[in-house]
């Protein structure tokens, strides 16, 4: 395989959380070394979510699931930018980026003096992405924002939900790795100009902005016709049947659709319904529209008595679109992604080997775009990093971790109020959900992480 397209980028990581560190993970995953800042007194707030094992030991902050995946590959240095030395500091690291990523709300840099325009008067060629939430401009710039807040903000939710019920987000909040990939990609884009131009340049990307598109037929409705669309739960505006159906056993589903009458007569026919494609309410995608209502009893009596992967098998072997819904434990033990090596395995230290899944989706004939190495330890690489790029001594190190402007273990005290709200957020938490989950004694073995005492 040819070196990675990013090797020889150098890439200062400012981000936390889900969008920010998605971009700069997609750069690491094509070569670039991306150095992960934090500090002491504020670190990445996923470093308190999931807890590998529901076994809390007492470095917890370097054992949390979330962090884990969304940083594999980084290293890890710790400057606390309320001091005026650490700001010295990345400033002097400057000269040996070549992009910086930061995804603050758009005051936070300008008051440290760390905005575009001053680091690009220390290095001209820079390349610096801020990803915030609604961009550097405009009367909510200041505003902060998460995921779920800003799909709502973008649309997303005023088209998802049932007919006649309220607007609905998605399970996740979508928008966040949505702009980590438009983020990455504008830092590939921005890259290829410099390489053309010798010139680098400023990235603003608003999350919002950036997954407004995903409404964009709807946009284009209002924008043609002043019309505002219905929300219509899992059906189709152009296609009927669709819809997602209960299968056998406990939370069991399956997907699917049928797109004209062809796929209808192969849809009766591969679950053993003859009568229903003779049916005249049915015979065209008018008449099923009309009766959909009496259609999905008629399918999920079928579908409540088959399982939910089986039944995918067996429509898509007629020619039928259908789908499984996967849980997380279905994904991690897919036959299918198992044999493309979707998820890696990376040796976590202190926690073992855990499934990574890859960042990108896309293959490459000429080069791996994998996970190169497990997540940072906190701090892990201060001393590499600044000795190494800087030529700082090791008193100079020892005088750093004594004010605690670097170091390798977070400032809970300085972080109680953050600490405290997301211990005392309600149960439905990502964390209160990790420490109360019933551990499968096997899981391990299932996914293939350890051997059985037989072997």
């Amino acid at each position: 395989m040819a070196a990675l397209p990013l090797s020889g980028i150098r890439v200062l990581d400012l981000t936390q959380v889900y969008a920010g560190p998605t971009c700069t993970r997609i750069l690491c995953d094509l070569g670039a070394e991306v150095i992960k800042l934090e500090g002491l007194k504020r670190t990445d707030i996923t470093h308190l979510l999931v807890i590998a094992d529901n076994d809390s030991h007492d470095d917890f902050w370097n054992r949390m699931g979330y962090f884990l995946y969304r940083n594999a590959g980084k290293k890890s240095l710790t400057l606390d930018f309320s001091e005026p030395d650490a700001v010295e500091l990345l400033k002097r690291l400057i000269p040996h980026a070549d992009v910086v990523a930061e995804s603050f709300t758009p005051r936070v840099m300008a008051q440290h003096g760390l905005d575009y325009e001053s680091l690009c008067k220390i290095r001209p060629d820079l390349i610096m992405i801020s990803l915030s939430g609604y961009g550097q401009n405009g009367p909510w710039r200041d505003y902060t924002a998460y995921g779920m807040g800003l799909e709502p903000a973008c649309g997303i939710s005023s088209l998802t939900g049932y007919r006649g019920g309220e607007p609905l987000r998605t399970g996740i909040a979508f928008t966040d790795p949505y702009s980590g990939i438009a983020g990455a990609g504008a830092v590939l884009t921005a890259l290829h100009y410099r390489r053309r131009t010798g010139k680098g340049q400023y990235i603003d990307l608003s999350e919002q902005e950036a997954a407004i598109p995903i409404g964009g037929y709807a946009l284009m409705d209002y924008a043609l016709n002043g019309r505002e669309p219905e929300r219509i739960g899992n059906r189709s505006l152009w296609f009927a049947p669709q819809g997602c159906y209960p299968c056998r056993g406990e939370d069991n589903w399956l997907v699917l659709t049928v797109r004209d009458d062809a796929e209808w007569q192969a849809f009766c026919g591969a679950v053993g319904q003859p009568k229903w494609a003779g049916d005249e309410r049915f015979a065209d995608v008018v008449g099923r529209r009309s009766h959909h209502d009496e259609l999905d009893e008629l399918i999920a009596s079928w579908t409540r008595e088959q399982g939910h992967v089986e039944a995918m098998h067996l429509l898509q072997a007629a020619g039928v679109t259908a789908a499984a819904v996967l849980n997380p434990k279905e994904v991690l033990l897919d036959p299918h992604l198992r044999e493309r090596g979707y998820f890696e395995t990376i040796d976590q230290p202190d926690v073992g080997p855990r499934p990574v899944p890859r960042q990108l989706g896309a293959r490459f004939s000429a080069f791996d775009a994998s996970t190169r190495a497990p997540a940072p330890k906190l701090g892990e690489h201060n001393k590499e990093i600044l000795q190494g790029l800087l030529g700082l001594s090791d008193e100079e190190i020892a005088g750093l971790q004594e004010r605690k402007i670097i170091g390798d273990k977070p400032d809970l005290a300085a972080g109680e109020e953050i600490m405290r709200m997301i211990v005392q957020w309600p149960t439905t938490t990502f964390l209160q959900m990790g420490a109360m989950a019933a551990l499968e004694p096997d899981y391990k073995q299932q996914l293939g992480l350890e051997q059985t005492a037989s072997e």
